[in-house]
């Protein structure tokens, strides 16, 4: 059974793209380490240059759209562990890297529904 499939399975929900690729930075260094591809509410794909290391627990801050600014905030501060990683498309130079949330409370969890709500494109 191939890879892919097997963690489709085990994640159970079907991420969506969104129409940004928001930026994910280290929150100690500041330092950009990822794009967002798509997302659902217990995880998501990001997209690096270098692959993330499998099992490692990152503490990063999410680029929210200008559209939630209204709120004065700028971005979301989460914990992920990454749970595989992979090469991208043969065009891509870009790596790809599932990650699972790791215990979100209410108000991160507010905030990745309304990235979804609001700014997921529909499923396919």
């Amino acid at each position: 059974m191939a890879e892919g499939l097997v963690l489709h399975e085990q994640r159970g929900l079907t991420r969506r793209e969104l129409i940004y690729y928001l930026k994910i930075s280290d929150r100690k260094s500041g330092r950009e380490i990822a794009r967002m591809g798509d997302l659902h509410t217990e995880g998501m794909l990001a997209l690096s240059e270098k692959p993330l290391v499998i099992g490692e627990i990152h503490n990063v801050s999410l680029e929210l759209p200008k559209a939630l600014h209204d709120s004065g905030r700028t971005e979301v501060f989460i914990t992920f562990e990454v749970m595989w990683s992979r090469p991208g498309p043969k065009s891509s130079s870009y790596k790809e890297n599932g990650v699972r949330f790791v215990a979100p409370d209410h108000d991160q969890k507010q905030v990745i529904n309304q990235l979804i709500e609001l700014f997921a494109m529909p499923p396919q």
